[in-house]
């Protein structure tokens, strides 16, 4: 069982998991596409899966943990058996872990924990993801654009995390990516 079996398995346990309207992406970039979630879905919450399969190293989960920990509403680790006690003993509390495993060449999905909400992403990093348009117009919607008609995009996020609270960041973050034209929402 290697990662594309699992998160083949998984975005199809995702797909018919999720609710209508929502959006699963494969490898959504972070931080400035510092790093990627392996799945991510995206709704009224933006949920990410990482995926580790028994073939794969554990060495960059540290990093990945910490710039997940910034951005993503729930946070899942789906790995397979031989990593589960190493996993769990480095995973913050609120990040869910499920087991995947393969019984005659079915791939199922054993949840260990349940994710938790995040307890504190940065508004900033979640800013992020919005592109330079999307950010102006929430701005512009709070009457907060005065001054930034040729700003950067790194100037826009940084006013949205200065004066709009993470949940407000969140909602409007949510809702850009859910209009996008040119993603697909699960039917």
């Amino acid at each position: 069982m290697n990662d594309r079996d699992i998160r083949t398995a998984l975005r199809a346990h995702l797909e018919s998991a999720t609710l209508s309207g929502a959006i699963i992406r494969d490898e959504l970039g972070l931080c400035l596409g510092d790093t990627r979630v392996d799945i991510a879905v995206i709704g009224h919450t933006l949920a990410g899966f990482e995926i580790k399969s028994d073939r794969d190293r554990l060495d960059r989960l540290p990093g990945q943990i910490d710039r997940y920990s910034q951005v993503l509403d729930f946070a899942t680790l789906v790995c397979g058996p031989r990593h589960e006690a190493k996993a769990s003993a480095m995973l913050p509390a609120w990040w869910g872990i499920w087991v995947a495993d393969d019984r005659d060449g079915q791939i199922t999905f054993q949840p260990i924990r349940g994710a938790l909400r995040n307890p504190s992403p940065d508004p900033y990093t979640v800013a992020q993801l919005l592109w330079r348009d999307e950010a102006m117009a929430a701005l512009r919607l709070r009457g907060l654009h005065r001054g930034l008609s040729s700003a950067t995009r790194f100037r826009l996020w940084e006013r949205m995390a200065d004066t709009m609270s993470i949940d407000d960041i969140q909602r409007t973050v949510h809702a850009a990516i859910m209009a996008r034209p040119d993603w697909q929402a699960c039917s």
